[in-house]
């Protein structure tokens, strides 16, 4: 007889034993399936307020990315106060230690820009500014009379735009320039205000406001980064004499817009009310920032000339050479495919998973099958006798747990999209709470000044069986199995036949 027919025969006879094993290879076999799907998920998010605009994608920095970078300059300094990578750590005198960040570190970088703005499909791109707080100086910002002003930074906000036509609040209605124009690529140190601080000022186009650095302390966030560490750290201030000592940058106004649709404020305080925005050409919020040649660029949205063919333009631009592990790239819908290894940890969570899968597996397997052979002492000693030869013995065994695994395998393929899917949405949003926890940690630290911008929320997991993820894994249970059976069969190895054979009486 074979020892196919010897392996089947026996899994036949012993059915107990035979369906507690498969139970086990099965809940095995489907937690590696999860795994390594887990490993090549899609994260679909989709950011409150950050909605790409027509037939437009739009880039912007990868949260996941700059947490890892904050915790490299970290790891680099050891522990001390200093400065690396565009990172800057300080231990105040309450022994709470302050990260910040200048505009080297946030800003997206102009090259990458321009890579995919020189793709085949790209009709034409626009790139905007963080939001930069700055004081006024000749003129009056639009404040609320019932708020206390104390935590407010008494300032107006600037957004620069390479091309003003293309501002997500213009393209999107919710503003328009009826008085003189708006600004163009080729504009320089000029701002188009609103309609109501312009009424409350008595300004007019052609007249010219004057802004100053806002001085603020432990100033983290991306809105408000800061390039001169030296004011990192002292005391908050923004007093009438700090802003007529600081350097004043002059813009003159070519429009006045109208608000259509009400601006939802991107932070608390009336420096940033909808009234108080200020736009710009693209490189003059850095100058009264402090930061003139070290710009912050936040999003840069790109345009595709023919609509039908926007999931091929789509596909084009993410085969460009830039650095995407920095990025996340959002389409017309709001939704970005950020993959596992960009979200967070999933990747790592993942590949732990599969390594306590396989241990606890070849374990609980291991002393299952010895169990098993400990009850077969009968069995291996007539083989024994008649002449049979430890080698042949030990590979009937190994085939019956092969055997095992091909129909524990077979079973658990059909169980492993439901199974990964709900793996990855658990593993997905343990780690936004994780997230989430953090960055309340680093609010805490930071006095507030790391908040982000908008709520990003997570629309969906997406993962895939494919044949690259049932290869991994059908060699994954069988190398778990491999190692369980062989390890086990020390039992038939170490001892003579002759030991066996006495066992039998």
């Amino acid at each position: 007889m074979s020892i196919l027919s010897l392996s089947i025969r026996c899994l036949v006879r012993k059915k107990a034993k035979t369906i507690l094993l498969l139970s086990i290879v099965f809940v095995t076999s489907c937690l590696i399936y999860a795994g390594w799907a887990c490993k090549s998920a899609n994260v679909q998010t989709q950011t409150e307020g950050k909605q790409a605009l027509g037939a437009s994608f739009r880039m912007e920095e990868n949260e996941a990315d700059r947490h890892d970078r904050t915790a490299e300059a970290i790891e680099k300094l050891g522990g001390r106060n200093g400065s690396v990578d565009g990172s800057h750590i300080e231990q105040l005198e309450s022994g709470d230690w302050m990260i910040w960040h200048d505009n080297s570190f946030e800003t997206l970088q102009m090259e990458d820009i321009e890579t995919l703005a020189g793709q085949e499909g790209i009709a034409e791109y626009n790139i905007t500014t963080a939001n930069i707080v700055v004081s006024p100086v000749n003129f009056t910002r639009i404040e609320d009379p019932d708020v206390d002003q104390h935590s407010d930074l008494l300032g107006v906000s600037l957004r620069g735009n390479m091309d003003m036509r293309l501002d997500f609040d213009v393209w999107n209605g919710n503003i328009e320039v009826n008085e003189g124009r708006m600004i163009t690529p080729e504009d320089k140190d000029v701002c188009v205000i609103s309609r109501e601080l312009a009424e409350l000022n008595g300004l007019t186009v052609g007249d010219k406001l004057e802004l100053s650095r806002c001085i603020s302390s432990g100033d983290t966030s991306r809105e408000r980064s800061v390039c001169e560490p030296d004011y990192i750290g002292k005391p908050e201030t923004n007093s009438r004499k700090d802003r007529e000592t600081s350097k004043v940058y002059r813009a003159e106004i070519v429009g006045i817009y109208d608000t259509v649709h009400k601006i939802t404020p991107i932070m608390y305080g009336d420096s940033y009310r909808s009234e108080n925005i200020i736009m710009t050409d693209l490189r003059f919020p850095e100058k009264p920032q402090g930061c003139e040649g070290d710009p912050l660029y936040q999003y840069a949205t790109f345009w595709v000339e023919n609509v039908d063919e926007y999931d091929t333009v789509k596909e084009q631009i993410k085969k460009a050479d830039i650095n995407w592990k920095r990025y996340d790239f959002i389409d017309n819908t709001g939704m970005s495919d950020t993959m596992a290894e960009n979200f967070g940890d999933l990747d790592e969570m993942s590949s732990i998973i599969l390594i306590l899968v396989a241990v606890s597996g070849v374990v609980i397997i291991f002393l299952v099958f010895l169990f098993w052979q400990k009850g077969r002492v009968h069995e291996i000693g007539i083989f024994l006798a008649i002449g049979k030869s430890k080698a042949a013995i030990i590979a009937q065994m190994m085939l019956e747990g092969i055997l095992i695994g091909c129909i524990s395998f077979m079973l658990a393929t059909i169980c492993a999209p439901a199974l990964s899917k709900s793996v990855a949405d658990y593993l997905v949003g343990y780690q936004v709470k994780q997230q989430e926890e953090q960055r309340k940690a680093d609010e805490g630290m930071t006095g507030g000044a790391g908040v982000v911008e908008y709520e990003t929320k997570v629309m969906g997991v997406e993962t895939k069986v494919t044949g690259k993820v049932i290869l991994l894994s059908a060699g994954s249970i069988l190398g778990v199995i491999f190692v369980a059976v062989s390890s086990s069969c020390m039992f038939v190895v170490i001892q003579k036949p002759k030991e066996i054979l006495s066992k039998m009486s």
